[in-house]
Order: C-alpha cells, then sequence, then structure tokens
C-alpha cells in the first residue's frame, strides 16, 4: 500500500489527454472491429460476429490474463489455471481452434498446448482486444476454425503523433493477493516520425479464497477411491496416506501456489509519408508464476510405491513425498520483434497493401522447486500480405498471402511432445457486392500445412486444408440489421494430436497422439440481430456447427489402455488419447444495452449478457467436456459530472451436460461493483482515481471449462484500489 500511494502523488503532478465522459459510447453507431475484414470498418456491416472490448470497459476488465480479461465478453469464457495462465474460450472451442493474435499475428508460444501455459500477452497495455466469434480460417488460417482473438497493443504506432510527448501511467493495489502493479506507456513524435515506449510491473502473492481449494466433489472422488484401495494396500500405508490427505485438506482460505510475477516493456518507431507508412517494435515479456492444484510427480510416486515392500515404500515414500510437495512454477521469457508497413494507392487497381511481419522467440522453464523439469521453446516468423483491390462496379474485395514457420521443442521429464517444425503457407480471398438493402459476401482460401518432427523414426504429416464461406447483411431499418454467414472450413491436426506420448502433469494426464488422423471440418452457420441505435442497441445471435472429424482427446481406462498399449506406467493419470468423431456445437449469445439516459453531461444504462453452448459427441452419444455453462449477466452504470458507478451480478448455472469422466460443477454467481472519480488538472490533464469490486459476496467460484476447477476456485472478495493520470 505504500508504494501505491507514494506512485499516485507523483502521478497527481502530471496531467493527461481529456477524455469523453467516463469513456462510455451510450450508442456503438461506429464501432471499428479491423480483425473480423480488412475493408469493413464499422460493426453493423459485418457478416460475421465480432466485438471489441476497448476504453474504460477494456481498462476495468484488465487481468494478469488474457483469459480472464475477456471472460465476460459474450460467448467468452476462460481456460482459468490459476491467475498465471488463461487462455479464451469461445463457443466452447479452445487451444488450437482459437488463434490468438498480437498486433495481428501469432503470439508465438505454446498456451494451445496446455491450460498450464500462459499467454504472452500483456492485458493492460492493450488499447483494444478484438473478438471474432465463429470460423475466421478463411483470414487467419485453418486453427482459426472455432475464432481469433487480437489484441492491438500500444506497442507499434499505427498513425501520426497527436503531440510531440504524451503518455499514461497506471499503478493499483489488489487486496485478495496483495497485488501490486505499476505501468507507464509514452508515446510521441513530430511530423512524420512517431515513437512509442512502456513498461510494467506486476507481483502478487498467493490469493485469498473461500474455502478449500479441493471441491466438495474431489474430496467425495478421493474418499471412494481410498476406499476401493483398502483391499489392496496395508493397512499402516492406508493410515497414513489418509492423515497425508487430511493434512492437505486442511489447508484453508488461500491458493498455494497461485503467486504472479510479470514484466513487460516495449519500443516502437514509425514513419508515416503522404500514401504510406512503415512502423517496426520491439517487446518483452517475461513471467514467473506459480501453477496451483498439483505439485509434479505428487501421486503419482506414492502410488507407484504402493506396489513394493512395506519397509521400502515407507523410506521411499518419505523421500519422494517430500520432492513431490516441491511447488511447480513457470519461469516464461518472450522477446517479439514487429514490421507493418502500408502503401495507399500503389497502382490503379489496388485502395491499400499492408505487410505484417513478426518473428517470435518463446522460452519457458517448468521448475519443481529450484531443479529444471521441462524446457518449451518455440521461434519462428509469420508474415501476411493483404491488398484491398479499387471498387470495380458494386465489387469491393481482399486478397492475401500468409506464411508461418516455427520450430518448437520441448526436453525434460514431461516433453510429451516431440520436437517438430511447423510451416503453413495459405492464400485467400474474399468480395464483398454491396446493394442498396446491404451486402452478399464470399470467399475461400487454400491453406497447406507441414508437421516435420526432428525425430527421424517418426513420420512427416502433411495436409492441405479448403476453406469457403458466403453470407449477406440486410438493413432492415436505420436502426437494425440482420445478417447470415455460412462457412466451410478444414483444420489440420496440430504436433500434440499426431504425435503426443507422455505424461502431462499440468493435466494430471498421459495425453497420447494419432499419427493416422486427417482432417477435420466442419460446416458452420450464424445468425445476427442488431439495433445499432435507439434506447436498445446490441446483438443477438444463434450458431450451429456440424464437424466431421472432430478430433479430442478421450478417456481411456484401464482395459482399453492394456488392450491398445499392453502396459504404461500411468498410475496417478487419466489416460487420454487423441481421437476423431462426429460432433455438434450450437447456442446464442445475447449483449443488449438499454439506455436509460443518454444526455451531455449524464449517461444511464442497463447491460443484459447472455450466453449458452451446448456441444455433443456425435459418434459415442456423449456430452464433449469442459463446455461453459450457461450464464447471465446484468450491469448498471450511471456516469455524471466527474464519476462514473457500476454494479454487476454475473450468474453460472450448474454443468448439466457433463463429460465423461468429469465430475459436476455447481452453479455461483459473481457481484462486483466499481467507481471512478476524474480530475482535470489541467486542460489537457486528467487523473482518474478508481476503485473495483471483485465477488463481494465471497462466493466458491469453479469454472467448468477449467482442468483444474476441482483443485483451484477463483479468487475470493478483492478490491482493487488504484489511480490512472494520462498527460
Amino acid at each position: 500500500m505504500p508504494n501505491l500511494f507514494a506512485t499516485s502523488a507523483l502521478l497527481l503532478l502530471g496531467g493527461g489527454t481529456k477524455e469523453a465522459l467516463g469513456d462510455t459510447e451510450t450508442v456503438d453507431l461506429d464501432a471499428v472491429v479491423v480483425t473480423a475484414s480488412p475493408f469493413v470498418k464499422h460493426k453493423d456491416e459485418l457478416v460475421v460476429p465480432a466485438s471489441e472490448l476497448t476504453g474504460e470497459p477494456l481498462k476495468r476488465a484488465g487481468e494478469s490474463s488474457l483469459g480472464a480479461t475477456l471472460s465476460g465478453e459474450p460467448g467468452v469464457h476462460s481456460t482459468y489455471y490459476g491467475p498465471g495462465a488463461g487462455r479464451p474460450v469461445i463457443r466452447g472451442f479452445d487451444g488450437d481452434r482459437i488463434r490468438i493474435l498480437n498486433q495481428g499475428t501469432d503470439s508465438f508460444d505454446v498456451s494451445q498446448t496446455s491450460p498450464d501455459h500462459g499467454v504472452s500477452i500483456e492485458p493492460l497495455f492493450a488499447d483494444d482486444i478484438e473478438v471474432v466469434r465463429g470460423p475466421a480460417s478463411l483470414l487467419y488460417g485453418n486453427a482459426a476454425i472455432g475464432g481469433v482473438v487480437n489484441v492491438m497493443g500500444k506497442e507499434l504506432p499505427r498513425e501520426r503523433a497527436l503531440a510531440s510527448f504524451s503518455g499514461q501511467a497506471e499503478t493499483f493495489y489488489g487486496s485478495v493477493s496483495d497485488e501490486k502493479s505499476i505501468g507507464l506507456a509514452l508515446q510521441g513524435g513530430q511530423g512524420d516520425f512517431a515513437w512509442s515506449a512502456g513498461f510494467l510491473d506486476r507481483q502478487s502473492n498467493d490469493f485469498e479464497i473461500p474455502g478449500f481449494a479441493e471441491s466438495a466433489y474431489q474430496m467425495e472422488a478421493e474418499e471412494h477411491e481410498h476406499e476401493e484401495e483398502e483391499d489392496h494396500e496395508h493397512e499402516e500405508v492406508e493410515h497414513d496416506h489418509d492423515e497425508e490427505h487430511g493434512e492437505e485438506e486442511e489447508v484453508f482460505g488461500v491458493l498455494e501456489n497461485s503467486f504472479v510475477d510479470t514484466r513487460s516493456g516495449y519500443l516502437g518507431l514509425a514513419w508515416f509519408g503522404d500514401r504510406s507508412s512503415l512502423a517496426v517494435s520491439y517487446s518483452e515479456y517475461d513471467s514467473d508464476y506459480g501453477v496451483p492444484g498439483h505439485s509434479h510427480e505428487h501421486g503419482h510416486e506414492e502410488e507407484h510405491e504402493h506396489e513394493e515392500g512395506e519397509e521400502h515404500e515407507e523410506d521411499e515414500h518419505e523421500e519422494e513425498h517430500g520432492h513431490g510437495e516441491e511447488a511447480v512454477t513457470i519461469d516464461l521469457d518472450q522477446s517479439r520483434f514487429t514490421l507493418r508497413g502500408e502503401l495507399i494507392d500503389p497502382v490503379d487497381f489496388l485502395q491499400s497493401l499492408e505487410l505484417d511481419l513478426t518473428f517470435g522467440d518463446y522460452r519457458h522453464r517448468e521448475l519443481e522447486g529450484e531443479a529444471v523439469g521441462t524446457v518449451f521453446e518455440r521461434d519462428g516468423y509469420e508474415l501476411r500480405l493483404t491488398g484491398v483491390h479499387s471498387p470495380v462496379g458494386d465489387l469491393t474485395g481482399a486478397f492475401g498471402f500468409q506464411a508461418k514457420v516455427d520450430d518448437f521443442s520441448a526436453v525434460g521429464e514431461e516433453a510429451f511432445i516431440p520436437s517438430s517444425e511447423t510451416s503453413q503457407y495459405g492464400i485467400f480471398a474474399m468480395e464483398r457486392l454491396n446493394q442498396d438493402w446491404g451486402a452478399w459476401e464470399f470467399g475461400a482460401r487454400l491453406e497447406s500445412v507441414e508437421i516435420d518432427p526432428i525425430d527421424a523414426s517418426l513420420a512427416d504429416s502433411s495436409f492441405d486444408t479448403v476453406n469457403a464461406s458466403a453470407g449477406a447483411v440486410r438493413r432492415l431499418s436505420e436502426n437494425s440489421v440482420v445478417s447470415a454467414n455460412l462457412v466451410y472450413a478444414e483444420r489440420a491436426p496440430n504436433a500434440s494430436e499426431l504425435y503426443a506420448f507422455g505424461p502431462h502433469i499440468g493435466t494430471r494426464s498421459f495425453e497420447i497422439g494419432d499419427v493416422s488422423l486427417g482432417k477435420e471440418s466442419s460446416t458452420s452457420l450464424d445468425l445476427a440481430y442488431r439495433l445499432t441505435a435507439g434506447r436498445v442497441t446490441g446483438e443477438i445471435t444463434g450458431f450451429y456447427s456440424n464437424f466431421s472429424d472432430y478430433v479430442y482427446m478421450r478417456f481411456l481406462d484401464h482395459e482399453e489402455l492394456e488392450d491398445l498399449y499392453g502396459e504404461l506406467d500411468t498410475v496417478g493419470l487419466d489416460v487420454f488419447q487423441a481421437t476423431a468423431v462426429d460432433a455438434k456445437f450450437y447456442g446464442f449469445e445475447v449483449d443488449l444495452r438499454y439506455h436509460l439516459i443518454d444526455e451531455a453531461d449524464r449517461a444511464m444504462h442497463v447491460d443484459l449478457l447472455y450466453d449458452q453452448t451446448r456441444a455433443t459427441n456425435e459418434s459415442f452419444n456423449t456430452n464433449l467436456p469442459r463446455i461453459p455453462a450457461r450464464r447471465l449477466g446484468l450491469r448498471y452504470e450511471y456516469a455524471f459530472g466527474p464519476w462514473v458507478l457500476g454494479a454487476e451480478g454475473r450468474w453460472h448455472d450448474e454443468a448439466s451436460h457433463i463429460g465423461p469422466n468429469q465430475l459436476p460443477t455447481d452453479s455461483y454467481t459473481l457481484w462486483g461493483a466499481d467507481a471512478r472519480y476524474r480530475m482535470y488538472v489541467t486542460d489537457m490533464a486528467t487523473v482518474d482515481l478508481f476503485v473495483v469490486g471483485t465477488n463481494l459476496s465471497d462466493e466458491e467460484a469453479r469454472p467448468h471449462t477449467s482442468f483444474l476447477k476441482d483443485l483451484a476456485p477463483m479468487p475470493g472478495r478483492s478490491l482493487k484500489l488504484g489511480v490512472r493520470t494520462s498527460f
């Protein structure tokens, strides 16, 4: 707390750029979502469902992980593996079906390989986060078959500087984990040149939880398992095991090993001509965070030792148990170099030509105490070249080329995915035929994917995928629009789904790939109704996706495992095999705002959020695992003078459609409130004082999308106090 107040005093001496009242927009007529289309700039003209988190809502929602930051958006949830690792889940899709982009190109991390691997993007540096809900593989490749999240940050200058020197600074304190954060973003320039620079440091300790880390269902399952083991284990050993389990259960009120320590910085330079621009940036992201819910080897070593003699087991158990209790942490480091160039009207038939190029170098070490367990590395580049052609009558459109090459390696005890090189090359084109009533839109993409394992005993895999879409947007009135989009998409299996074989302690599993897997294909339909102006604004969307050869990790029982692979050392781990099945996803989303007051000096509105997703395994007549439960949210906000006041509640239903080998998830409601007071220090200076309260009822909350839901609940009651300034 002293650091917060000391920094606050310094920031009060600064200034800021005067912003509109509360940064709130009561009617989003001109919302821009550039990720969804290279030539359509307004949300109400889009064929695909898309949303944008920016301004004050983004600042209020900002968390240490990208998934947690976006988890309040319609159709978006989080994998939630503690505060250090959380990847967005869109309509039940996660992992390698959701592309995470930083400035329009790959994030170059390994978050898609495991939920305990963090996304290497700092949400607090974001200006906008754009989300495409549904297939976006036409523009961004086969790994975007479920959607895209694009973080547009401050690092890369995209326009001329408005002042020779300006900036923003923010610091806050969070009570639930003794979190302290301080960040500074500077920008400036003169004439045709612009620059940007920033730095952030955030530290938090283990956070407080309302009760036990383990859920009641987990405790019950473990008790049942222990009862079954009584006939096979010595009474003394069972007694000792129960005592240890009881000691673990006595840990109450704090989620052990849930700390986060992150540092991030960047430098960007840009040059702007009359009809051209060139920008470059370099950024560093370093994060050390704990992996809560387990310790590597814990349980696995214990149960394996039960097979030995009692005397040997007691000595060995004491040694291995000490090792098993070592805290598991991840030390993550990444550097990125990004270049963006644009030409306006370079030739007669082109309106614009944009080049995006990124080099990424990623490495993280999984530590067991002080010992290095496994090292994951990924480096490579992505290049995108997009051209928007000049109108031909009522026809406008874009075309492009994309290439991505990356090297992945994993070395150590848990290198369950072999090292490999993946190359992807794609070409795409999309056209829009404008009509008096709206527009038709259609497009196609061809892509080639090749995965080359370093291990010579593993065969290369190559796939050619096809994506095609056709849609329309129709204006019903001045205030309402309907859209429909039909997409056929194919996805190539990734290296993990093809070649994985070994223990994956992050998810307490033993994963087995299948080199015979083919392409996954889907046919998807999105329907949307949008209200763009008036007393009620927002969007209602329905979606349906039918998959053939959908790849998921199927649970294998002991008999199936032995029949397929013989005896494997999988004690204490669930076994999953990559399997192709037919699957269906369907649901709908409601995101509406009711404007109670919309005046120059005050505004009041109520937001309604509802989403629901259903996903079934048609081949086995079961439910797919970790699909979000339905959710209902309400938010009230009132802005007047220098004040913005808000209150909200989000109800998450119990999981009623549970996948095989999953435990139930209870319903929960998260209540929150926030307030902001703005001071205009000078005509060009603002200072905001803010407080944000989350989970005010201190309720136990366990997202059904999380692998860790039965071992690590979400944080308890928290207050965030901070100050933000612009100058």
